[in-house]
């Protein structure tokens, strides 16, 4: 009659010796050297503890309607601002345009995805358009892992050496930040206008001025990915036509304390597993080959 093997189990040997012996210095450097070699490696590589983390997130973004323009003529500078308090102290050269915007939810998220803005400036006769400077100003907000409320802008500047009747930008806004943001914290420093009081004096509203002051944060937005055109001449108008897209941002923040750990283990259990496999390997050549001195003892085991 045919046999088979129908269970099997395996025979546990023992390896003894004394304590100050040569059998358990060789444990103990098998056993540091697997504790402490996934160290050094995770260490020497890209550390152990990670500092800074990244991710990314489609921003809430709506435009404010706050602006100030500064065309650049032969007679001179035309300007034209949302503040009327601006507008009432540049007289002589303000000009008012005709404003027209749009916002658009492009894959229905129910978050905004592209600006559409046109403007319209009337010209008098023999005046003619060399340039133009356009800040306009968005409300813009982060909410998934790092929580920012900032006031950000997007500036537009294109200057010619003939006249121009008509600008056409294409833009993406994007945010930039000099330093991560710590994690898990409402960021609304910068929940500030970037145009200057009501009641500052009128160099305060020059374009350098604002500029310089929105530069010192550390959270800004810009005009990025930037597309522009323009057509010659010259007419009764001049034109400018900008399209915003606010595409999904990489945001730089410093993870939280779970955040390190699970990284950390993450890290050092891959090594330790690879290399606890190397020391068994030669913890069991020294042993069944006896390279030490230890005594053997197999449990005997009654039969019921």
């Amino acid at each position: 009659m045919a046999v088979i093997s129908v269970y099997q189990r395996p025979e546990t040997v023992f390896y003894k010796s004394s304590v100050c012996s040569k059998a358990s210095l060789v444990v103990l450097v098998l056993f540091v050297t697997t504790v402490v070699t996934p160290l050094i490696i995770v260490y020497r590589s890209q550390g152990l503890w990670i500092k800074e983390a990244e991710y990314r997130e489609q921003p809430n973004v709506l435009f404010k309607h706050q602006m100030l323009l500064v065309v650049e003529t032969s007679d001179g500078p035309l300007v034209w601002s949302s503040s009327s308090i601006y507008n009432s102290h540049m007289k002589n050269y303000l000009r008012t345009p005709l404003i027209k915007s749009s916002e658009t939810d492009d894959n229905y998220d129910g978050w905004k995805d592209k600006l559409q803005f046109s403007l319209t400036l009337p010209l008098l006769a023999n005046e003619f358009v060399y340039g133009a400077s356009l800040l306009i100003t968005f409300d813009y907000r982060l909410q998934h892992i790092c929580h920012v409320i900032l006031e950000g802008t997007g500036l537009l500047q294109h200057s010619s050496g003939t006249p121009i009747s008509a600008l056409y930008h294409h833009a993406d806004l994007v945010l930039h930040q000099r330093h991560p943001l710590p994690y898990a914290r409402t960021h609304s420093l910068y929940d500030i206008s970037v145009f200057p009081n009501s009641d500052d004096s009128p160099v305060k509203w020059a374009l350098s001025n604002i500029l310089n002051d929105y530069w010192k944060r550390n959270i800004t937005t810009r005009f990025s990915n930037t597309y522009t055109s323009w057509q010659s001449g010259s007419g009764d108008t001049f034109t400018l036509k900008l399209e915003v897209r606010y595409p999904e941002q990489t945001v730089r923040y410093i993870p939280g304390f779970w955040y390190v750990l699970k990284w950390a283990w993450v890290q050092y259990f891959s090594l330790l597993a690879v290399i606890l496999f190397f020391t068994n390997l030669v913890k069991d050549w020294v042993f069944q080959n006896f390279i030490v001195s230890t005594w053997m003892d197999v449990p005997k085991k009654k039969l019921t």
